[in-house]
């Protein structure tokens, strides 16, 4: 850079601040901080049965359940429908399990 750049280039940032962050990177720290408020657990009281975990719970037993069964059907009907009905338990079981650590971090986090 040549004098004559340097001293045009001073001359431009005079009075600028040189520790102002940009309009744009202003916006995206904006986008991100409401990003993270959203994504953020709600406060309040953990509750264990919701309609949702219900949903969850009981579809994807039921999904998990004929899978099972479908697969096991060559065994014969009474050992197919008993592995389907010990996979969707297992699936419900597991599930719980899920359900139970998110109230334990609930708890912790507020």
């Amino acid at each position: 850079m040549s004098r004559a750049e340097r001293r045009a280039y001073k001359r431009l940032m005079k009075n600028q601040d040189p520790y102002a962050v940009p309009a744009a990177q202003r916006t995206r720290m904006d986008q991100q901080r409401t990003r993270r408020l959203r994504s953020r657990p709600p406060a309040g009281e953990f509750h264990f049965l919701t309609r949702r975990f219900l949903v969850w719970l009981l579809g994807g037993a039921l999904v998990i359940g004929l899978a099972a069964f479908s697969i096991a059907w060559p065994n014969g009907m009474p050992m197919a429908g008993y592995v389907g009905i010990a996979a969707a338990l297992g699936w419900g079981a597991l599930a719980a399990v899920v359900r139970l650590a998110q109230r334990r971090m609930a708890g912790r986090s507020t």
